[in-house]
């Protein structure tokens, strides 16, 4: 079973919530918090595979939540349930290494799709957020499309844009999973990007852009 903690000061978006993920063969909750102190504790004595967390919680700021989480249980895959899209947030959320974004306005079957998708060692951001994150900013900038990638690491990057994750892709190309990985850090290298979602970015960026 995929265990699952749920973080939101709102009860009925946790019974909501609830309902969707257990609705799904191998999903269960374990437990609910309703503010950061307690979901950094929950995750301390309960271990989830997955913390959905909710950005206006009382407590701590999101980005501190996501980072004793982090440093404390590296193993948790972290992803953002919110309604706010805000571009800092964003950015540092997916600094600090989440491994999925999506907005309450999506429809359920996004947010079981991160859940999978995150589990297998990939990312999973709503549309709106992939937008936000092609947006050139102060601190981030894109290189030119000339990015001198090999054949084989164009491959491994737009499969990751469509969402796979290193093992799928290792399948897919027949490669190894090791080998993946090595690709992964020679693009991030060469676009000048720090983590997946922006790889991510920079694909849609480029391909609007042609």
């Amino acid at each position: 079973m995929v265990r699952i903690l749920l973080a939101d000061d709102h009860p009925l978006i946790r019974a909501g919530l609830r309902t969707t993920l257990e609705q799904e063969e191998n999903l269960i909750v374990i437990g609910e918090a309703i503010d950061g102190v307690q979901t950094i504790n929950l995750c301390r004595e309960l271990t989830p595979d997955i913390l959905l967390l909710d950005l206006s919680m009382p407590g701590p700021s999101p980005a501190t939540t996501v980072r004793r989480i982090t440093d404390e249980c590296p193993e948790i895959k972290i992803i953002i349930l919110s309604a706010f899209d805000d571009e800092v947030y964003v950015r540092n959320l997916i600094g600090l290494g989440i491994t999925g974004y999506i907005l309450k306005d999506e429809a359920p079957e996004s947010l079981i799709r991160a859940i999978r998708v995150s589990l297998e060692g990939g990312a999973w951001f709503s549309r709106r957020i992939i937008d936000i994150l092609a947006k050139p900013s102060v601190e981030v900038g894109y290189p030119e499309v000339n990015n001198h990638l090999t054949d084989r690491e164009n491959e491994v990057l737009h499969l990751m844009a469509k969402g796979l994750a290193n093992s799928q892709i290792a399948d897919t190309l027949a490669i190894a999973e090791g080998t993946v990985k090595n690709h992964l850090v020679n693009i991030y290298q060469k676009l000048g990007v720090h983590s997946r979602a922006e790889a991510v970015a920079w694909v849609w960026q480029n391909e609007k852009a042609h």
